[in-house]
């Protein structure tokens, strides 16, 4: 640990550093400017501040450990109470994002400008949500550095988040547009999935973790008990987003005869050695191989240009079927339980626009009905 000498106010061109002079573990003296400020009355106060911390063993002086390892220290330490997705997203943060930028700048000489120029790189090159999350994990991390006194100053207090506009997505697709695509559908190889999201409105990663176990053929119902993630190279199963994420969902028989059908044909595979589908999922992608994060989105992306199609998110197509549920007059109770939303509310928020307009239909059919009707 290290010993403090002294402290003291530098005063440097205009500006007033607060000063620390310690024995570093070989016994050198080193200084180290805690602070910087304008006048001198607010010097005073930090070093008032950081000779109470020094009297009472509250302060540390950081270590010459990097922003990045200090990163990768979190991520270790914390690891075991996040889930396969939140690991996974956060490495991929620290390693694609955070690692180049600030390579071997030291935690004890990060400064607010760095974090500035780090977060305004991120709305630059990337949509307003996704910029967000990513600084959120650095943030997380320097919060963390403060409480334990190896930065002195919560340095993210002091960041201006950049004003970027949030690109809304259109929205979905109508009834007969969703028929065009259907009919186009038929026979590839993403045919299946692109039915469970749309017909079901089962999310993404639902429709990934689907197993032949959970397809009821005599009853014609689908069971979704889990949902399949990519972590490490490897596919996982884990539990679905919410309890009530756990359904059994009556199905079309048009989408259980095409289940049918894929199921022969995984068979057949099977039987001529073609196919080695362990993990017993329904989903297979373009090499007959467990879908992963983005498969879906590039097939269905590219399908989408090629016969000159609106392209939305995949996530879009599950909005779709909730959308056309409630354009139909099912109940929004029905609706959020076969969504598997954690509860009506959810659903009443996501689907807001749609509601007004079915209540402003039903208000003009009552009018209609009591006062225009001869």
């Amino acid at each position: 640990m290290n010993n403090i000498k002294s402290t003291f106010i530098r005063k440097r061109g205009n500006n007033y550093n607060v000063i620390i002079e310690y024995y570093d573990s070989d016994g050198k003296a080193k200084q180290k400017s805690i602070a910087k400020y304008n006048t001198k009355k607010e010097a005073d106060k930090h070093l008032i501040d950081l000779k109470s911390s020094i009297n009472n063993n509250k302060f540390i002086i950081s270590k010459d450990i990097t922003v990045v390892d200090r990163c990768y220290k979190y991520i270790e330490d914390n690891k075991k109470d996040w889930s396969y997705n939140t690991l996974d997203t956060r490495m991929y943060t620290l390693k694609l994002n955070i690692e180049p930028f600030f390579k071997d700048t030291k935690l004890s000489e990060l400064t607010i400008y760095k974090v500035q120029m780090f977060i305004n790189n991120l709305y630059d090159n990337f949509k307003a949500n996704t910029a967000k999350n990513k600084y959120s994990f650095l943030k997380i991390v320097l919060q963390e550095c403060y409480r334990m006194k190896e930065i002195n100053e919560n340095i993210c207090d002091f960041i201006k988040i950049p004003k970027k506009k949030t690109k809304s997505v259109a929205g979905v697709y109508t009834k007969e547009e969703l028929i065009q695509i259907f009919s186009k559908l038929e026979n590839e190889i993403f045919e299946i999935p692109i039915l469970l999201t749309s017909l079901l409105g089962l999310r993404k990663s639902e429709a990934y973790g689907l197993t032949w176990d959970n397809i009821d053929f005599e009853n014609n119902t689908i069971k979704i008990d889990k949902i399949s993630i990519y972590v490490n190279k490897k596919i996982m199963f884990k539990d679905p987003k919410t309890e009530n994420s756990k359904r059994v969902l009556a199905a079309p028989i048009e989408l259980m005869n095409k289940l049918k059908k894929e199921k022969i044909k995984q068979n057949q595979l099977k039987l001529q050695n073609m196919l080695n589908n362990d993990l017993n999922l329904v989903c297979l992608n373009k090499r007959q191989e467990p879908y992963k994060k983005t498969d879906l989105n590039r097939y269905f992306s590219k399908f989408c240009k090629e016969n000159n199609f609106k392209e939305l998110r995949i996530h879009d197509l599950r909005h779709t079927a909730g959308t056309l549920l409630l354009q139909a007059g099912v109940d929004l109770k029905i609706i959020s339980s076969r969504l598997g939303h954690s509860n009506i509310n959810v659903t009443s928020d996501i689907y807001l626009h749609s509601t007004k307009e079915i209540d402003k239909t039903a208000c003009d059919k009552m009018s209609e009905l009591l006062f225009n009707s001869n």
